[in-house]
């Protein structure tokens, strides 16, 4: 018996050990066949969401005997021990808890509820082997169960338990159907409008078939396991927000919590949806080889990397949402190589590129955003699909820019502010180049900008572009009387004009222009077309300009 007691405050203390070491989500130390267990501290993650989760569970006798009833209703929080503290665990053990989840709130949601394994401890069985209790526990938990649909609006204890009580526990494990399965199966997905309730009963045992092989040699070689229950919401695609009801589509259930750099490097290495739980600083590239959700979490992800490559690279689809990314060091930001979807995120770097669309035949989408870097926001490659909305693009050099090697273009542009800085002719607000290759691979490129605003030394030049401009203020910032024209291959040709197309002839060759420029209201302050710079019909006589269909 001394014995005993001396290796439950051993356990305890290192259960207190634990608790003061792992924040927000820590666990329960399981010490099998030798002693009792703490239990689980559980974590809610709710965003902006009011989600409220409770627990009932099998009263106790006072002789230590269950009661076969379920308790009232406690409220968890990260601080609360759900699985009961004293029980001795054994094979066949078995303890059961209801939780219930309620919307709060008056937006719906969409939620997991999990059992979470934190930490284990090996132990040495009779043989002398070592064997970790995950391998012979069990969990299993389902939304919803009973007759009719338990839970499910239920706001009173009473008319809970009369449903739940007509099964008994013994009719839960029944519907739990407590055959063998993993500890990740006690994981339950669900959706709650505003004012529901669900119900997720759960159960946990060690099966009856488990022998010796888990049994420890002695208590001091007891097995442990810490796990917490996790539950976390994200808002539903019910309301209608902005567009539609899809703006929530892409919220993550499953996502690895991170705090630190090392544990940012082994998410995106082990292919995990993340979110930011502080400031992380990187010193060296990320990739993510996987598609990925990064949840910013209204935290700062910086990159100090001095470098010519990218700062992040996702090489796979990628939904970046909720925060600011930040490069401090000379290298570019974020790549992305697959479709990239992009929520309401600041992303500020030093370097040349804030952000990089680098794949061919890819969809990018940025709502609700601000970028800045050298070049803002770039297009680099073939059949590209951009969709900018409700964002600012800000350059030192330019707003947005598409390479010129490149055909296929369509961008569309809503509500956004672009702005360039003062540096030279190459600050330019919007540049689209092309080429005749281009044209002949993919057709004129295609632009559209609507109710956005445009700054810089020239503010939208395009080449081999079929641009519309539809009640837009567009402002070039170098005056009208001090615009140029400068025949350049490679690059922005102009300032002082508001809009202008252009082509690529050099060495004094008659420029050509080709596309459709059609402005439907607005105000543009600089020159509207080559053909309104004055000295374009002295230094190239027959000069004819692109097409400008200009509409009230």
């Amino acid at each position: 018996m001394t014995s005993s007691k001396s290796t439950k405050r051993a356990l305890v203390s290192s259960a207190l050990a634990i608790i003061m070491c792992v924040a927000m989500l820590i666990g329960a130390t399981f010490a099998w066949f030798t002693d009792t267990a703490s239990t689980a501290v559980n974590k809610i993650q709710a965003g902006n969401l009011d989600v409220k989760v409770e627990y009932a569970k099998e009263k106790m006798n006072d002789d230590g005997t269950l009661a076969g009833e379920l308790t009232d209703w406690t409220p968890i929080d990260n601080a609360t021990n759900v699985f009961d503290p004293n029980a001795l665990w054994e094979p066949g053990r078995t303890e059961y808890v209801v939780f219930r989840i309620t919307n709060n709130g008056n937006l719906a949601l969409k939620y997991k509820l999990s059992l979470e394994t934190l930490a284990q401890k090996p132990g040495t069985n009779k043989a002398g082997e070592e064997f970790y209790l995950a391998d012979y526990l069990c969990a299993s938990a389902k939304v919803n169960v009973g007759p009719g649909e338990i839970g499910s609006g239920v706001s009173t204890l009473g008319a809970f338990m009369t449903k739940l009580n007509d099964l008994g526990v013994a009719g839960v494990k029944n519907v739990l159907d407590p055959e063998y399965h993993p500890l990740t199966d006690a994981t339950v997905n669900g959706t709650l409008l505003p004012g529901k309730t669900n119900c997720v009963p759960m159960a946990i045992w060690m099966p009856t078939s488990v022998g010796n092989e888990a049994n420890a040699i002695s208590p001091d070689k007891a097995a442990t396991i810490d796990f917490g229950i996790n539950v976390v919401a994200t808002q539903d695609t019910v309301e209608s927000d902005s567009f539609n009801n899809q703006y929530d589509a892409d919220a993550p259930l499953d996502f690895e919590p991170v705090s630190t750099a090392d544990e940012l490097k082994a998410a995106a290495t082990n292919g995990k949806n993340v979110q930011l739980t502080q400031d992380v600083t990187l010193t060296d590239a990320l990739t993510f080889d996987n598609a990925v959700t990064i949840d910013l979490n209204g935290k700062t992800l910086t990159s100090s990397l001095n470098s010519n490559g990218y700062s992040l690279v996702t090489y796979a689809d990628a939904t970046i949402v909720n925060g600011t990314y930040k490069g401090t060091g000379t290298a570019r930001g974020i790549a992305a190589c697959g479709n990239l979807k992009m929520r309401n995120v600041t992303v500020d770097v030093a370097g040349q590129v804030g952000v990089a669309c680098s794949a061919a035949d890819r969809q990018y989408t940025i709502e609700d955003s601000t970028i800045k870097g050298g070049y803002a926001l770039c297009n680099f490659n073939n059949n590209a699909t951009i969709n900018v909305s409700n964002s600012t693009l800000e350059g030192t050099t330019t707003g947005f820019y598409h390479n010129g090697s490149n055909s296929g273009l369509n961008l569309t542009v809503t509500g956004t502010k672009i702005n360039a800085g003062n540096n030279g002719t190459d600050a330019t607000g919007v540049y689209i180049s092309g080429s005749t290759a281009t044209r002949d691979a993919g057709g004129y490129q295609k632009a559209s900008f609507t109710d956005c605003t445009v700054k810089g030394n020239a503010a939208i030049e395009v080449k081999y572009t079929d641009l519309t401009l539809n009640n837009c203020t567009v402002t070039a910032t170098v005056p009208a009387a001090n615009a140029s024209y400068t025949q350049n291959n490679n690059g922005s040709t102009t300032n002082g004009f508001a809009v202008v197309s252009t082509d690529n002839a050099t060495n004094n060759t008659m420029p050509k222009p080709e596309g459709t420029i059609t402005i439907n209201g607005g105000s543009y302050t600089g020159l509207i077309g080559l053909h309104s710079f004055a000295k374009i019909a002295t230094d190239f006589p027959g000069f004819v300009d692109a097409t400008y269909v200009i509409n009230p």
